[in-house]
């Protein structure tokens, strides 16, 4: 019977090892398919805006007339997004940092930014590998 409970404990052992091995390698993968350099990036064109006073003010809450307090409200922490037409994209960098630092000091001006896009839910994202102000 001795064994047969080493074996037993031996056999739960490889399951677990496996299991923990297989969990984790799609982890592994899927950080490594959106990672900067990835394949799929695409460039957007459009204004650096903070989202709270966007999204609370509208039209006051962009352009020039309003960057200086999107750029306090950006370098303070709040969500930063580049707006595109009627589009609203969240922004982060490609390594997973914010993007308020990159793009507080850009803030109401109009921006190209390489990165890849995401969508889920109805919602927007770029993780931008470059940003360039637009001419």
């Amino acid at each position: 019977m001795g064994g047969n409970n080493k074996e037993g404990t031996m056999r739960t052992m490889l399951t677990l090892a496996l299991g923990v091995l297989l969990i984790g390698a799609p982890a592994a993968w899927a950080h490594e398919e959106h990672a900067a350099g990835s394949s799929g990036e695409q460039t957007l064109t459009g204004e650096v805006v903070d989202t709270f006073c966007y999204l609370s003010h509208g039209k006051e809450g962009l352009g020039k007339a309003h960057a200086s307090c999107a750029k306090k409200c950006i370098e303070g922490g709040l969500p930063v997004a580049i707006k595109v037409g009627d589009r609203l994209y969240l922004a982060a960098m490609a390594d997973h940092a914010a993007a308020n630092k990159t793009l507080g000091a850009l803030a109401g001006q109009q921006v190209t930014v390489h990165g890849k896009i995401m969508e889920q839910d109805g919602q927007r994202m770029i993780a931008i590998t470059h940003v360039e102000k637009a001419e």
